[in-house]
């Protein structure tokens, strides 16, 4: 079963600059969280997708930073800043660092050519929820229950309706009803319990 509790995507895209636009590189960071909650059946061990969803509490999903160089650590601090988060700001140091790197060596590119990068940053944090035991067996005993009451809208012996306008009688013993016809040639033909559970007409 995977338990993480966070899941990071990181992409990034790199084009050169036209020198005339300055030394400066240009990061744009998109920052996309959302909640994956998850429903975990204490029983079985059975683990539920619920479905996920956005966080609200994000206010500005578009960071933009002006980059001199891409040294790792001057990355990396300048990130922090702006996400103060140890993690992400490392991961995202690194993607952009590399993505740098690669593209002046494909390119044959020096090392102070101005990039134009867009990263899209995708964070999800997923949250388990637990079902105990005890609420895994409350949902079978309200299937039994409900099942009874279904049992009891319906005669067993000749499965048709029991409506409140006919003859209908309850069992002595059980809570048990059926129409009052089919019931008196149950026990007539020698069957002295009640269909469903049983118990015995007389004691």
């Amino acid at each position: 079963m995977d338990t993480e509790s966070f899941k990071l995507d990181v992409h990034v895209k790199a084009w050169s600059q036209a020198p005339s636009s300055g030394f400066l590189s240009t990061v744009v960071i998109s920052l996309n969280r959302e909640f994956e909650e998850f429903l975990i059946n204490e029983n079985d061990d059975s683990v539920m997708s619920l479905g996920s969803y956005p966080d609200s509490s994000l206010h500005d999903p578009l960071i933009s930073l002006k980059l001199p160089s891409f040294k790792p650590n001057y990355v990396y601090q300048l990130l922090q800043t702006q996400l103060h988060d140890h993690v992400l700001s490392e991961q995202i140091s690194y993607k952009v660092v590399e993505a740098q790197r690669q593209r002046s060596q494909s390119f044959y590119l020096p090392q102070q050519q101005p990039l134009f990068m867009i990263v899209s940053v995708k964070l999800t944090q997923k949250v388990y929820n637990v079902v105990p035991c005890s609420s895994a067996s409350l949902a079978t005993d309200l299937d039994q229950e409900s099942q009874e009451e279904e049992e009891s809208k319906t005669c067993a012996i000749c499965l048709e309706n029991l409506s409140r306008s006919e003859d209908y009688c309850q069992m002595p013993y059980c809570s048990h009803c059926f129409h009052e016809r089919c019931v008196t040639k149950w026990v007539v033909g020698h069957n002295n319990s009640c269909p469903l559970c049983r118990k015995p007409v007389d004691k």
